[in-house]
């Protein structure tokens, strides 16, 4: 009886192990197949990989337990607050554990960017800007790249990794409002390190920084929002300097031989996923959110996300689709940073604090000021402006497109960038065969085909945004024209405001 319990156990032992053989071998192997469809993928594209995010976490801990900074501040914060140097070094040790994520190839290019493709255009159009993305081909190889962006949606992060995925890798800097599982873990494999917005003790600011420019040392691409949060109103909010002080900081080391560069990138969407959110933070007069609500702001995106994505797959297999309109990114002429060092005759490191976070205040409005220039024009904040350009409630069809199109003239003399996408496919082709006969034809007969586009892409781009914000009840069409409704005026506002700044009223009166 024993021996054939023993002989029972040793049987099911044997499966175990066998199976455990199995799958090991079945999880290397498909391991090894999908790092190799990375590696084919980022030979493709030439991709910029950085290496030191393939660094493992606790060499980069290591490297900031020997700062000699944060050394010494761990001693003055022991004698400060009156307790033992190990309990500050692992106060310091969970803060570089809470901060340093672990970059994942996997996780980024075939989970991330499969997620990103799917999630993005089931609930968007995206239209990529291959134009502007050609300048990133323009920075100089050795070069520390640094993405700076406003902040319109929790998904900003999101699409612009998306747009840039066949270039770089991006490492943001992410709120405490995505510390929550799986959020945490997914943001940290795709490279993301976490701060604490508005937590002022001085030895966790000391950590951030070091772990920042650590980072920017090895030339790490990073992305950051400068507003530091979500636009309430659809402006730009003011510019924060810390992230953007700590990676400017690495220039005062003389081992940096390297230019520092920052990228304006502008982003701009149809339908931002949680903006009633926002909306309601607006007329409250909030400028900051709380904790809970940014995790209410994230559960409209988390939970309102995929019910979108739901019946959008719906729609995709019945043959009736709908996106929310486009979503796009735009990127300015890159800024380098020595060009500031060198407008100043003092050592600009030499300053002290106020006066440096003043001129360091001054870049960062610039390059929000850069970012603004390069805002693309979607078909809803342009026909929201036109909107409420007229001053009534009231508005007939042909007047708004009159005003569309006089507003897309002086946008285009501007060099503004017009979102334009699938249905916008036959005018584009018009456009392209004009310029390609343009030589060849009278002037006054391309005016006058050049006249009808513009009336054409005018008229395009009313029915576009006129049945998004039809389906948004922000307004009702009439026979004679379309209405606005009152009580949801604050949204066509929140989107007239993202190209507000663009227009000039002479353009179009």
């Amino acid at each position: 009886m024993v021996s054939d319990i023993l002989n029972y156990l040793l049987i099911i032992l044997g499966i175990i192990i066998l199976y455990e053989i199995i799958r090991g071998l079945v999880v290397a192997k498909i391991r090894e197949k999908l790092y190799r469809s990375v590696t084919e993928y980022i030979d493709q594209y030439k991709v910029r990989l950085d290496r030191f995010k393939l660094i493992h976490k606790l060499v980069v801990k290591q490297e900031l337990l020997n700062n000699s900074e944060i050394h010494q501040a761990i001693i003055e914060h022991a004698e400060e607050k009156g307790i033992r140097i190990p309990q500050v070094q692992k106060q310091v040790e969970d803060y570089i554990e809470e901060i340093v994520p672990f970059f994942n190839l996997l996780s980024y290019y075939k989970i991330g960017y499969r997620i990103a493709h799917g999630l993005l255009n089931l609930v968007y159009e995206v239209v990529i800007d291959h134009e502007n993305a050609e300048k990133l081909e323009k920075i100089p190889p050795d070069s520390v790249v640094v993405f700076v962006m406003n902040h319109r949606s929790n998904i900003d992060y999101i699409l612009v990794a998306y747009m840039l995925a066949q270039q770089i890798s991006l490492s943001y800097a992410v709120g405490e409002w995505a510390r929550v599982w799986p959020l945490e873990y997914i943001f940290k494999s795709f490279g993301a390190y976490f701060i604490r917005r508005r937590y002022r003790e001085k030895l966790y600011h000391l950590v951030l920084e070091k772990y920042v420019q650590l980072i920017s040392l090895q030339g790490v691409t990073q992305g950051i929002f400068l507003e530091g949060g979500l636009s309430r109103d659809g402006r730009f909010r003011p510019a924060k300097v810390g992230i953007l002080d700590y990676i400017i900081g690495i220039k005062k080391n003389p081992s940096f031989k390297k230019e520092l560069v920052f990228v304006p990138a502008a982003i701009n969407y149809d339908w931002v996923l949680e903006d009633r959110n926002l909306l309601t933070e607006w007329k409250k007069g909030k400028e900051k959110s709380g904790f809970r609500d940014n995790i209410s702001s994230l559960v409209r995106v988390v939970v309102g996300g995929p019910v979108i994505i739901t019946l959008n797959i719906l729609r995709y297999f019945s043959g009736k689709l709908k996106h929310h309109g486009y979503a796009s990114v735009s990127f300015g002429d890159p800024v380098s940073f020595s060009h500031l060092l060198k407008k100043h005759k003092t050592d600009f490191f030499s300053l002290e604090r106020p006066k440096r976070l003043a001129r360091v205040q001054t870049f960062a409005d610039k390059l929000l000021q850069k970012i603004g220039e390069v805002v693309p024009v979607t078909p809803i904040s342009l026909v929201s402006a036109a909107l409420l350009s007229f001053d009534s409630s009231f508005v007939s069809r042909d007047d708004l497109i009159r005003r569309v199109r006089y507003m897309r003239i002086g946008l285009k003399k501007k060099d503004c960038r017009i979102v334009i996408g699938r249905a916008f496919e036959s005018s584009r082709e018009s456009s392209r065969r004009l310029a390609d006969e343009k030589e060849t034809r009278q002037k006054d007969l391309v005016k006058f085909e050049e006249r009808l586009l513009e009336h054409e892409e005018a008229i395009r781009t009313v029915d576009v945004a006129l049945e998004l914000l039809k389906k948004r009840r922000a307004i009702s069409m009439r026979k004679m024209g379309i209405v606005l409704s009152q009580k949801r005026k604050h949204l066509i506002e929140f989107y007239a405001n993202s190209i507000r700044h663009l227009l000039d009223e002479k353009d179009y009166r």
